[in-house]
């Protein structure tokens, strides 16, 4: 260890100090202290190290006796350092502020071109296929034919006001609702009755199945009452089954002149009591062979009819306003849209999955299903990564929010998606607290695209108002070709066809 001195060290630091504060100038008298310390010390090392340090400021401060102003005062280095720092530390941030601001400049103008793009692919493929046959030339003379019959009635429909559900604007009101209807244009659409005693009754709790059978069924009941003209009247009652599925979703009760607006909307008679319906042919049909009826009428009769009924239920849904027969607030059908997306709902591009196990059962009713139209027996059941991102993929929709709709009895098709790369981040959930039957039809019904399990009633009902309300991009029944590559094998509306599904 070097010896020191303590004083003459103390004094060289204080000096050294000194001059730190006042800027290091050209000043004689600090150097002669530092001459006088050197000469004070008594090692040789300690003299080398001071006569660099005093070589040093020397050099320094010749350097910036020559950068004094034009008046003769001189600027210290140091001080100018700290004067200059904050403007430097100001002007970075600034910078840095313009960058991260053209960043988002950026990212926003990508992601109005994206989605700009995304919307151009799905309306130029939303084909809506109403052939049942998977033969690709017949899918492609009908696309052919319908884009023909769009472009021949633009004019008849160009004064119709466009259906909007929950800010979201839909197909029906536009030519796109000729998809299903231009088959049966010049049908008589009379109210079924108007001519016979008959009168198909419906009263009590006997519901079959869940919301998506009940609903089948009253649309079932429309279609039997109009395949023989019949009256459909329905005892009002808050433990009528038609009432409890309907009012809870649709056409909530809110005046008095209720009873009169939902006759009319479905061409209906309401009764207080069965006294009434004395002097009528009556016919009462058990809810479950309702739900497997089978209509008498064309196939695109039937579908016209069938679809028209779903607008108007669409036409009334409830937003939170009015009751149920039983004096039950309803709840809001936007609800679900709302839950997921918040405020942005009205304008967010998004797929819906909807995964059913059809409590255990799920495997052989779909097995059957595959038999009769060529569809994968595990394809809508399983939901594997790859079978949604076929459909996704081309579409350019991997990029925005896909809503999982599901009855948690196999928790594995949530785990395979949200452990997919591509799937996972875009992946929302609807938390048990936000999802109920209206929210979750309606957040399906108004997605960009549908992916749907053929064996479940509910995902009939949503592909079903789908097609009613104009909307392509259905995807139920799919399979792989020979090249291992997914496709559709039947057409949109074979999810009407009673002899493929069984309602």
């Amino acid at each position: 260890p070097m010896p020191h001195a303590p004083s003459s060290a103390n004094t060289y630091l204080n000096l050294l100090s000194t001059v730190g504060r006042e800027g290091i100038t050209a000043n004689t008298n600090t150097s002669n202290g530092v001459i006088h310390i050197i000469s004070t010390m008594k090692f040789g090392a300690q003299k080398m190290v001071a006569v660099v340090i005093i070589l040093s400021l020397n050099v320094i401060s010749t350097i910036i006796s020559v950068t004094e102003d034009g008046d003769g005062s001189s600027s210290s280095l140091l001080r100018n350092r700290n004067v200059e720092a904050p403007h430097q530390e100001v002007s970075l941030a600034r910078r840095r502020r313009d960058e991260k601001m053209k960043y988002h400049s950026f990212l926003r103008e990508k992601n109005m071109r994206r989605r700009a793009e995304t919307l151009k692919l799905l309306d130029e493929t939303e084909d809506i296929w109403f052939r049942r046959s998977p033969e690709q030339h017949a899918q492609l003379i009908e696309m052919h034919e319908t884009r023909k019959v769009y472009a021949n009635n633009t004019q008849q429909f160009k004064d119709i006001e466009r259906l909007s559900i929950c800010g979201r604007e839909t197909k029906a009101g536009t030519p796109k609702d000729l998809t299903l209807f231009h088959h049966f244009q010049n049908q008589d659409n009379s109210c079924p009755g108007t001519s016979s005693n008959n009168l198909l009754l419906i009263s009590g709790r006997g519901a079959y199945g869940r919301t998506g059978n009940n609903i089948i069924e009253f649309l079932h009941a429309l279609q039997f009452a109009r395949d023989n003209d019949a009256t459909l009247g329905i005892i009002l009652s808050s433990k009528t089954w038609v009432f409890m599925v309907i009012l809870e979703m649709w056409m909530s009760k809110q005046d008095d002149d209720w009873e009169e607006h939902f006759e009319e909307a479905f061409c209906v008679k309401i009764f207080h009591s069965e006294n009434e319906v004395k002097g009528y042919n009556v016919i009462r049909v058990p809810t479950k062979e309702l739900y497997l009826y089978r209509s008498s009428s064309p196939f695109e009769h039937y579908i016209g009819h069938q679809a028209q009924h779903l607008q108007t239920l669409f036409r009334h849904y409830n937003n939170g306003e009015g009751r149920m027969i039983s004096g039950i607030p309803v709840r809001d059908m936007c609800s679900g849209l709302n839950a997921v997306f918040g405020k942005y709902y009205k304008d967010t591009i998004y797929s819906v999955i909807h995964q059913r196990a059809l409590e255990g059962g799920g495997a052989h009713a779909l097995y059957r299903m595959s038999k009769k139209t060529g569809c994968s027996p595990t394809g809508a059941l399983n939901m594997e990564p790859d079978y949604i991102k076929s459909i996704l993929a081309p579409l350019g929709m991997l990029h925005y929010p896909i809503v999982l709709i599901r009855d948690g009895e196999d928790p594995s098709v949530l785990e395979r998606l949200q452990a997919d790369p591509d799937i996972s981040k875009m992946l929302r959930v609807i938390g048990n607290k936000s999802s109920w039957t209206g929210g979750d039809i309606t957040l399906a019904v108004m997605s960009n695209v549908f992916i749907g399990n053929p064996a479940s009633s509910f995902s009939a009902i949503i592909a079903k108002s789908r097609l009613a309300l104009g909307f392509g991009h259905n995807y139920l029944y799919r399979a792989k070709d020979q090249s291992g590559k997914w496709s559709t094998v039947c057409g949109d509306t074979c999810i009407y066809d009673s002899q493929i599904i069984g309602a």
